[in-house]
């Protein structure tokens, strides 16, 4: 055998073996990112390279390292600045010259006139990335020989890319329809009867009006309400009233989320981020087509908040550790019990977060301010408690009704539930529930109340405009003459405050008016 044909020989050899190292690394791998580490290190070594990137491309076109080799100190930040600005606008058989004259100018490695190997991975419906050689160690020219392998080794790349890329959307698209199922049947289990808000006040029925007007519109809602009042199911009536009632109803409470998990539970989060970190969907995935409802958002803290106002205002969003941006169709319905003007006031709110999600306001009424329908709840709770303890009871006495129509209810109908229950299961089966088995605190706050000497007089217009001046006023000054604020704790509308202000003769401050 000649020694020209031994070289061949050997050649070929090495080439294989090379190709064989790869394919063995792309079925072990699972992940993209494994791929592009394992392949560049595979390729660095057999062909004695000094420095070497492997980027990733977007659907959105956009490049960003993925891995890089023989380089002092990370170099992504600098480089994906230029490669979304230059990169894009040269041809592919310009890029491995570019990246080797913007490497050298940077000072990561030395110049050369050896400009590097360039390959690309394209996959069946777009350019997936590409992996830059740069100069080797025996400063030698890859020959066509090196152009061949590397050729090779580049189509088997390409098709491992592309067929991991359409299986993990097939996984993400299964893990989808399996939390929605779940959901679902978590839904049905529960019966929308469960849901339902109850109530025949003229409060209430006026809250379910708006939410039936509301649920025509894609636009996101704000519910103000005190803790307990029932934000929950209103945000509930109204995905149900909506268009999207099929599709999912996510609820998420900001305050059982610690603050450095906010941004992982509603984005979701990459495998292999860090080590042992599985893949997980956020919630925002998992509400794609439905509803989401973020309960309690005043709590949430502002770094939380900006990603919050970006996914509102784009639609889109990364997963925590993720190259790819993923796009989403929710309905925002969001609650809180707080003041969030003052909360932005004091700093702890985004503005701009507070106007893109207060286009639609509905506010749920305290119960104390629809003490009508507090017989109509005790009896709805005395159903759903004693099936749920199976404890039957002959219901509650009058009285009792009377006491609990007089209480405040600091924790609204939340504290009501919770009453009925607690009564039912100290009385027992076949009580009739009376004023001493309940456990009522003194109502907040009613000792410290001193009504007008005109609300003991014999006329009642004036003893009623007594009480309405005394409550206006206590209420304007507790709220620093925040008018929508104070109607909204009254249980009036804003133009109806203007009018009782306007009639008993009431000036707001004029430093604090709103």
């Amino acid at each position: 055998m000649s020694q020209q044909s031994n070289l061949e020989l050997q050649r070929q050899v090495f080439h294989l073996q090379t190709l064989y190292e790869i394919a063995s690394a792309l079925h072990h791998c699972k992940y993209s990112s494994e791929i592009y580490r394992e392949v560049l290190s595979i390729l660095m070594g057999t062909f004695g390279v000094e420095h070497g990137l492997a980027l990733l491309r977007s659907n959105q076109k956009k490049w960003s390292v993925i891995a890089e080799r023989g380089f002092e100190g990370s170099i992504s930040a600098s480089l994906e600045q230029n490669l979304n600005t230059k990169f894009q606008r040269i041809a592919s058989s310009e890029r491995a010259s570019t990246l080797q004259d913007w490497l050298s100018s940077g000072g990561f490695c030395e110049a050369s006139d050896n400009p590097g190997v360039w390959v690309e991975f394209p996959g069946r419906e777009q350019l997936l990335g590409g992996i830059f050689l740069g100069t080797r160690l025996s400063r030698e020219p890859y020959s066509s020989g090196d152009h061949e392998l590397i050729a090779a080794a580049a189509s088997q790349i390409a098709i491992a890319l592309d067929n991991l890329r359409l299986n993990e959307e097939l996984r993400e698209a299964e893990e989808r329809l399996h939390l929605e199922n779940i959901a679902l049947r978590e839904e049905v289990l529960k019966g929308y009867e469960g849901g339902r808000i109850i109530g025949q006040s003229e409060s209430i029925l006026k809250v379910l009006q708006q939410a039936r007007v509301v649920a025509k519109s894609p636009t996101n809602v704000l519910i103000f309400g005190e803790t307990g009042t029932g934000k929950e199911l209103l945000a509930k009536t109204i995905h149900y009233l909506s268009p999207r009632k099929d599709r999912p109803f996510v609820a998420v409470n900001c305050t059982a989320i610690p603050d450095n998990l906010v941004e992982s539970e509603l984005f979701g989060i990459e495998a292999g981020v860090a080590t042992g970190v599985k893949k997980h969907i956020g919630f925002f995935e998992q509400a794609d087509g439905g509803t989401i409802f973020i309960d309690e958002i005043g709590d949430m803290p502002l770094t939380s908040q900006a990603k919050i106002l970006r996914a509102l205002q784009e639609r889109r969003f990364r997963r925590l550790g993720g190259t790819r941006e993923i796009a989403v169709d929710v309905r925002v319905v969001v609650a809180t019990n707080k003041d969030l003007e003052e909360e932005m006031r004091q700093g702890n709110f985004r503005d701009d977060l507070y106007y893109r999600l207060s286009v639609l306001e509905l506010h749920m009424p305290p119960l104390r301010n629809r003490r009508d329908d507090i017989a109509l709840l005790v009896n709805h709770f005395v159903k759903k408690v004693s099936d749920k303890i199976d404890i039957q009871i002959k219901g509650f006495s009058q009285k009792a009704i009377k006491t609990m129509n007089a209480h405040d209810w600091p924790g609204n109908v939340r504290e009501l539930e919770n009453q009925v229950e607690r009564a039912i299961t100290l009385a027992g089966e076949g009580a009739i529930i009376q004023p001493e088995d309940l456990s009522l605190k003194s109502n907040h706050g009613s000792s410290k109340l001193e009504l007008p000497g005109a609300l003991r007089g014999e006329n009642l217009r004036e003893a009623v405009d007594a009480l309405e001046t005394f409550l206006i006023k206590e209420a304007m000054n507790k709220y620093n003459s925040n008018k929508s604020e104070v109607s909204r704790r009254l249980g009036l509308s804003r133009l109806g405050l203007q009018k009782k202000m306007e009639r008993l003769g009431i000036q707001p401050d004029e430093q604090g008016a709103a």
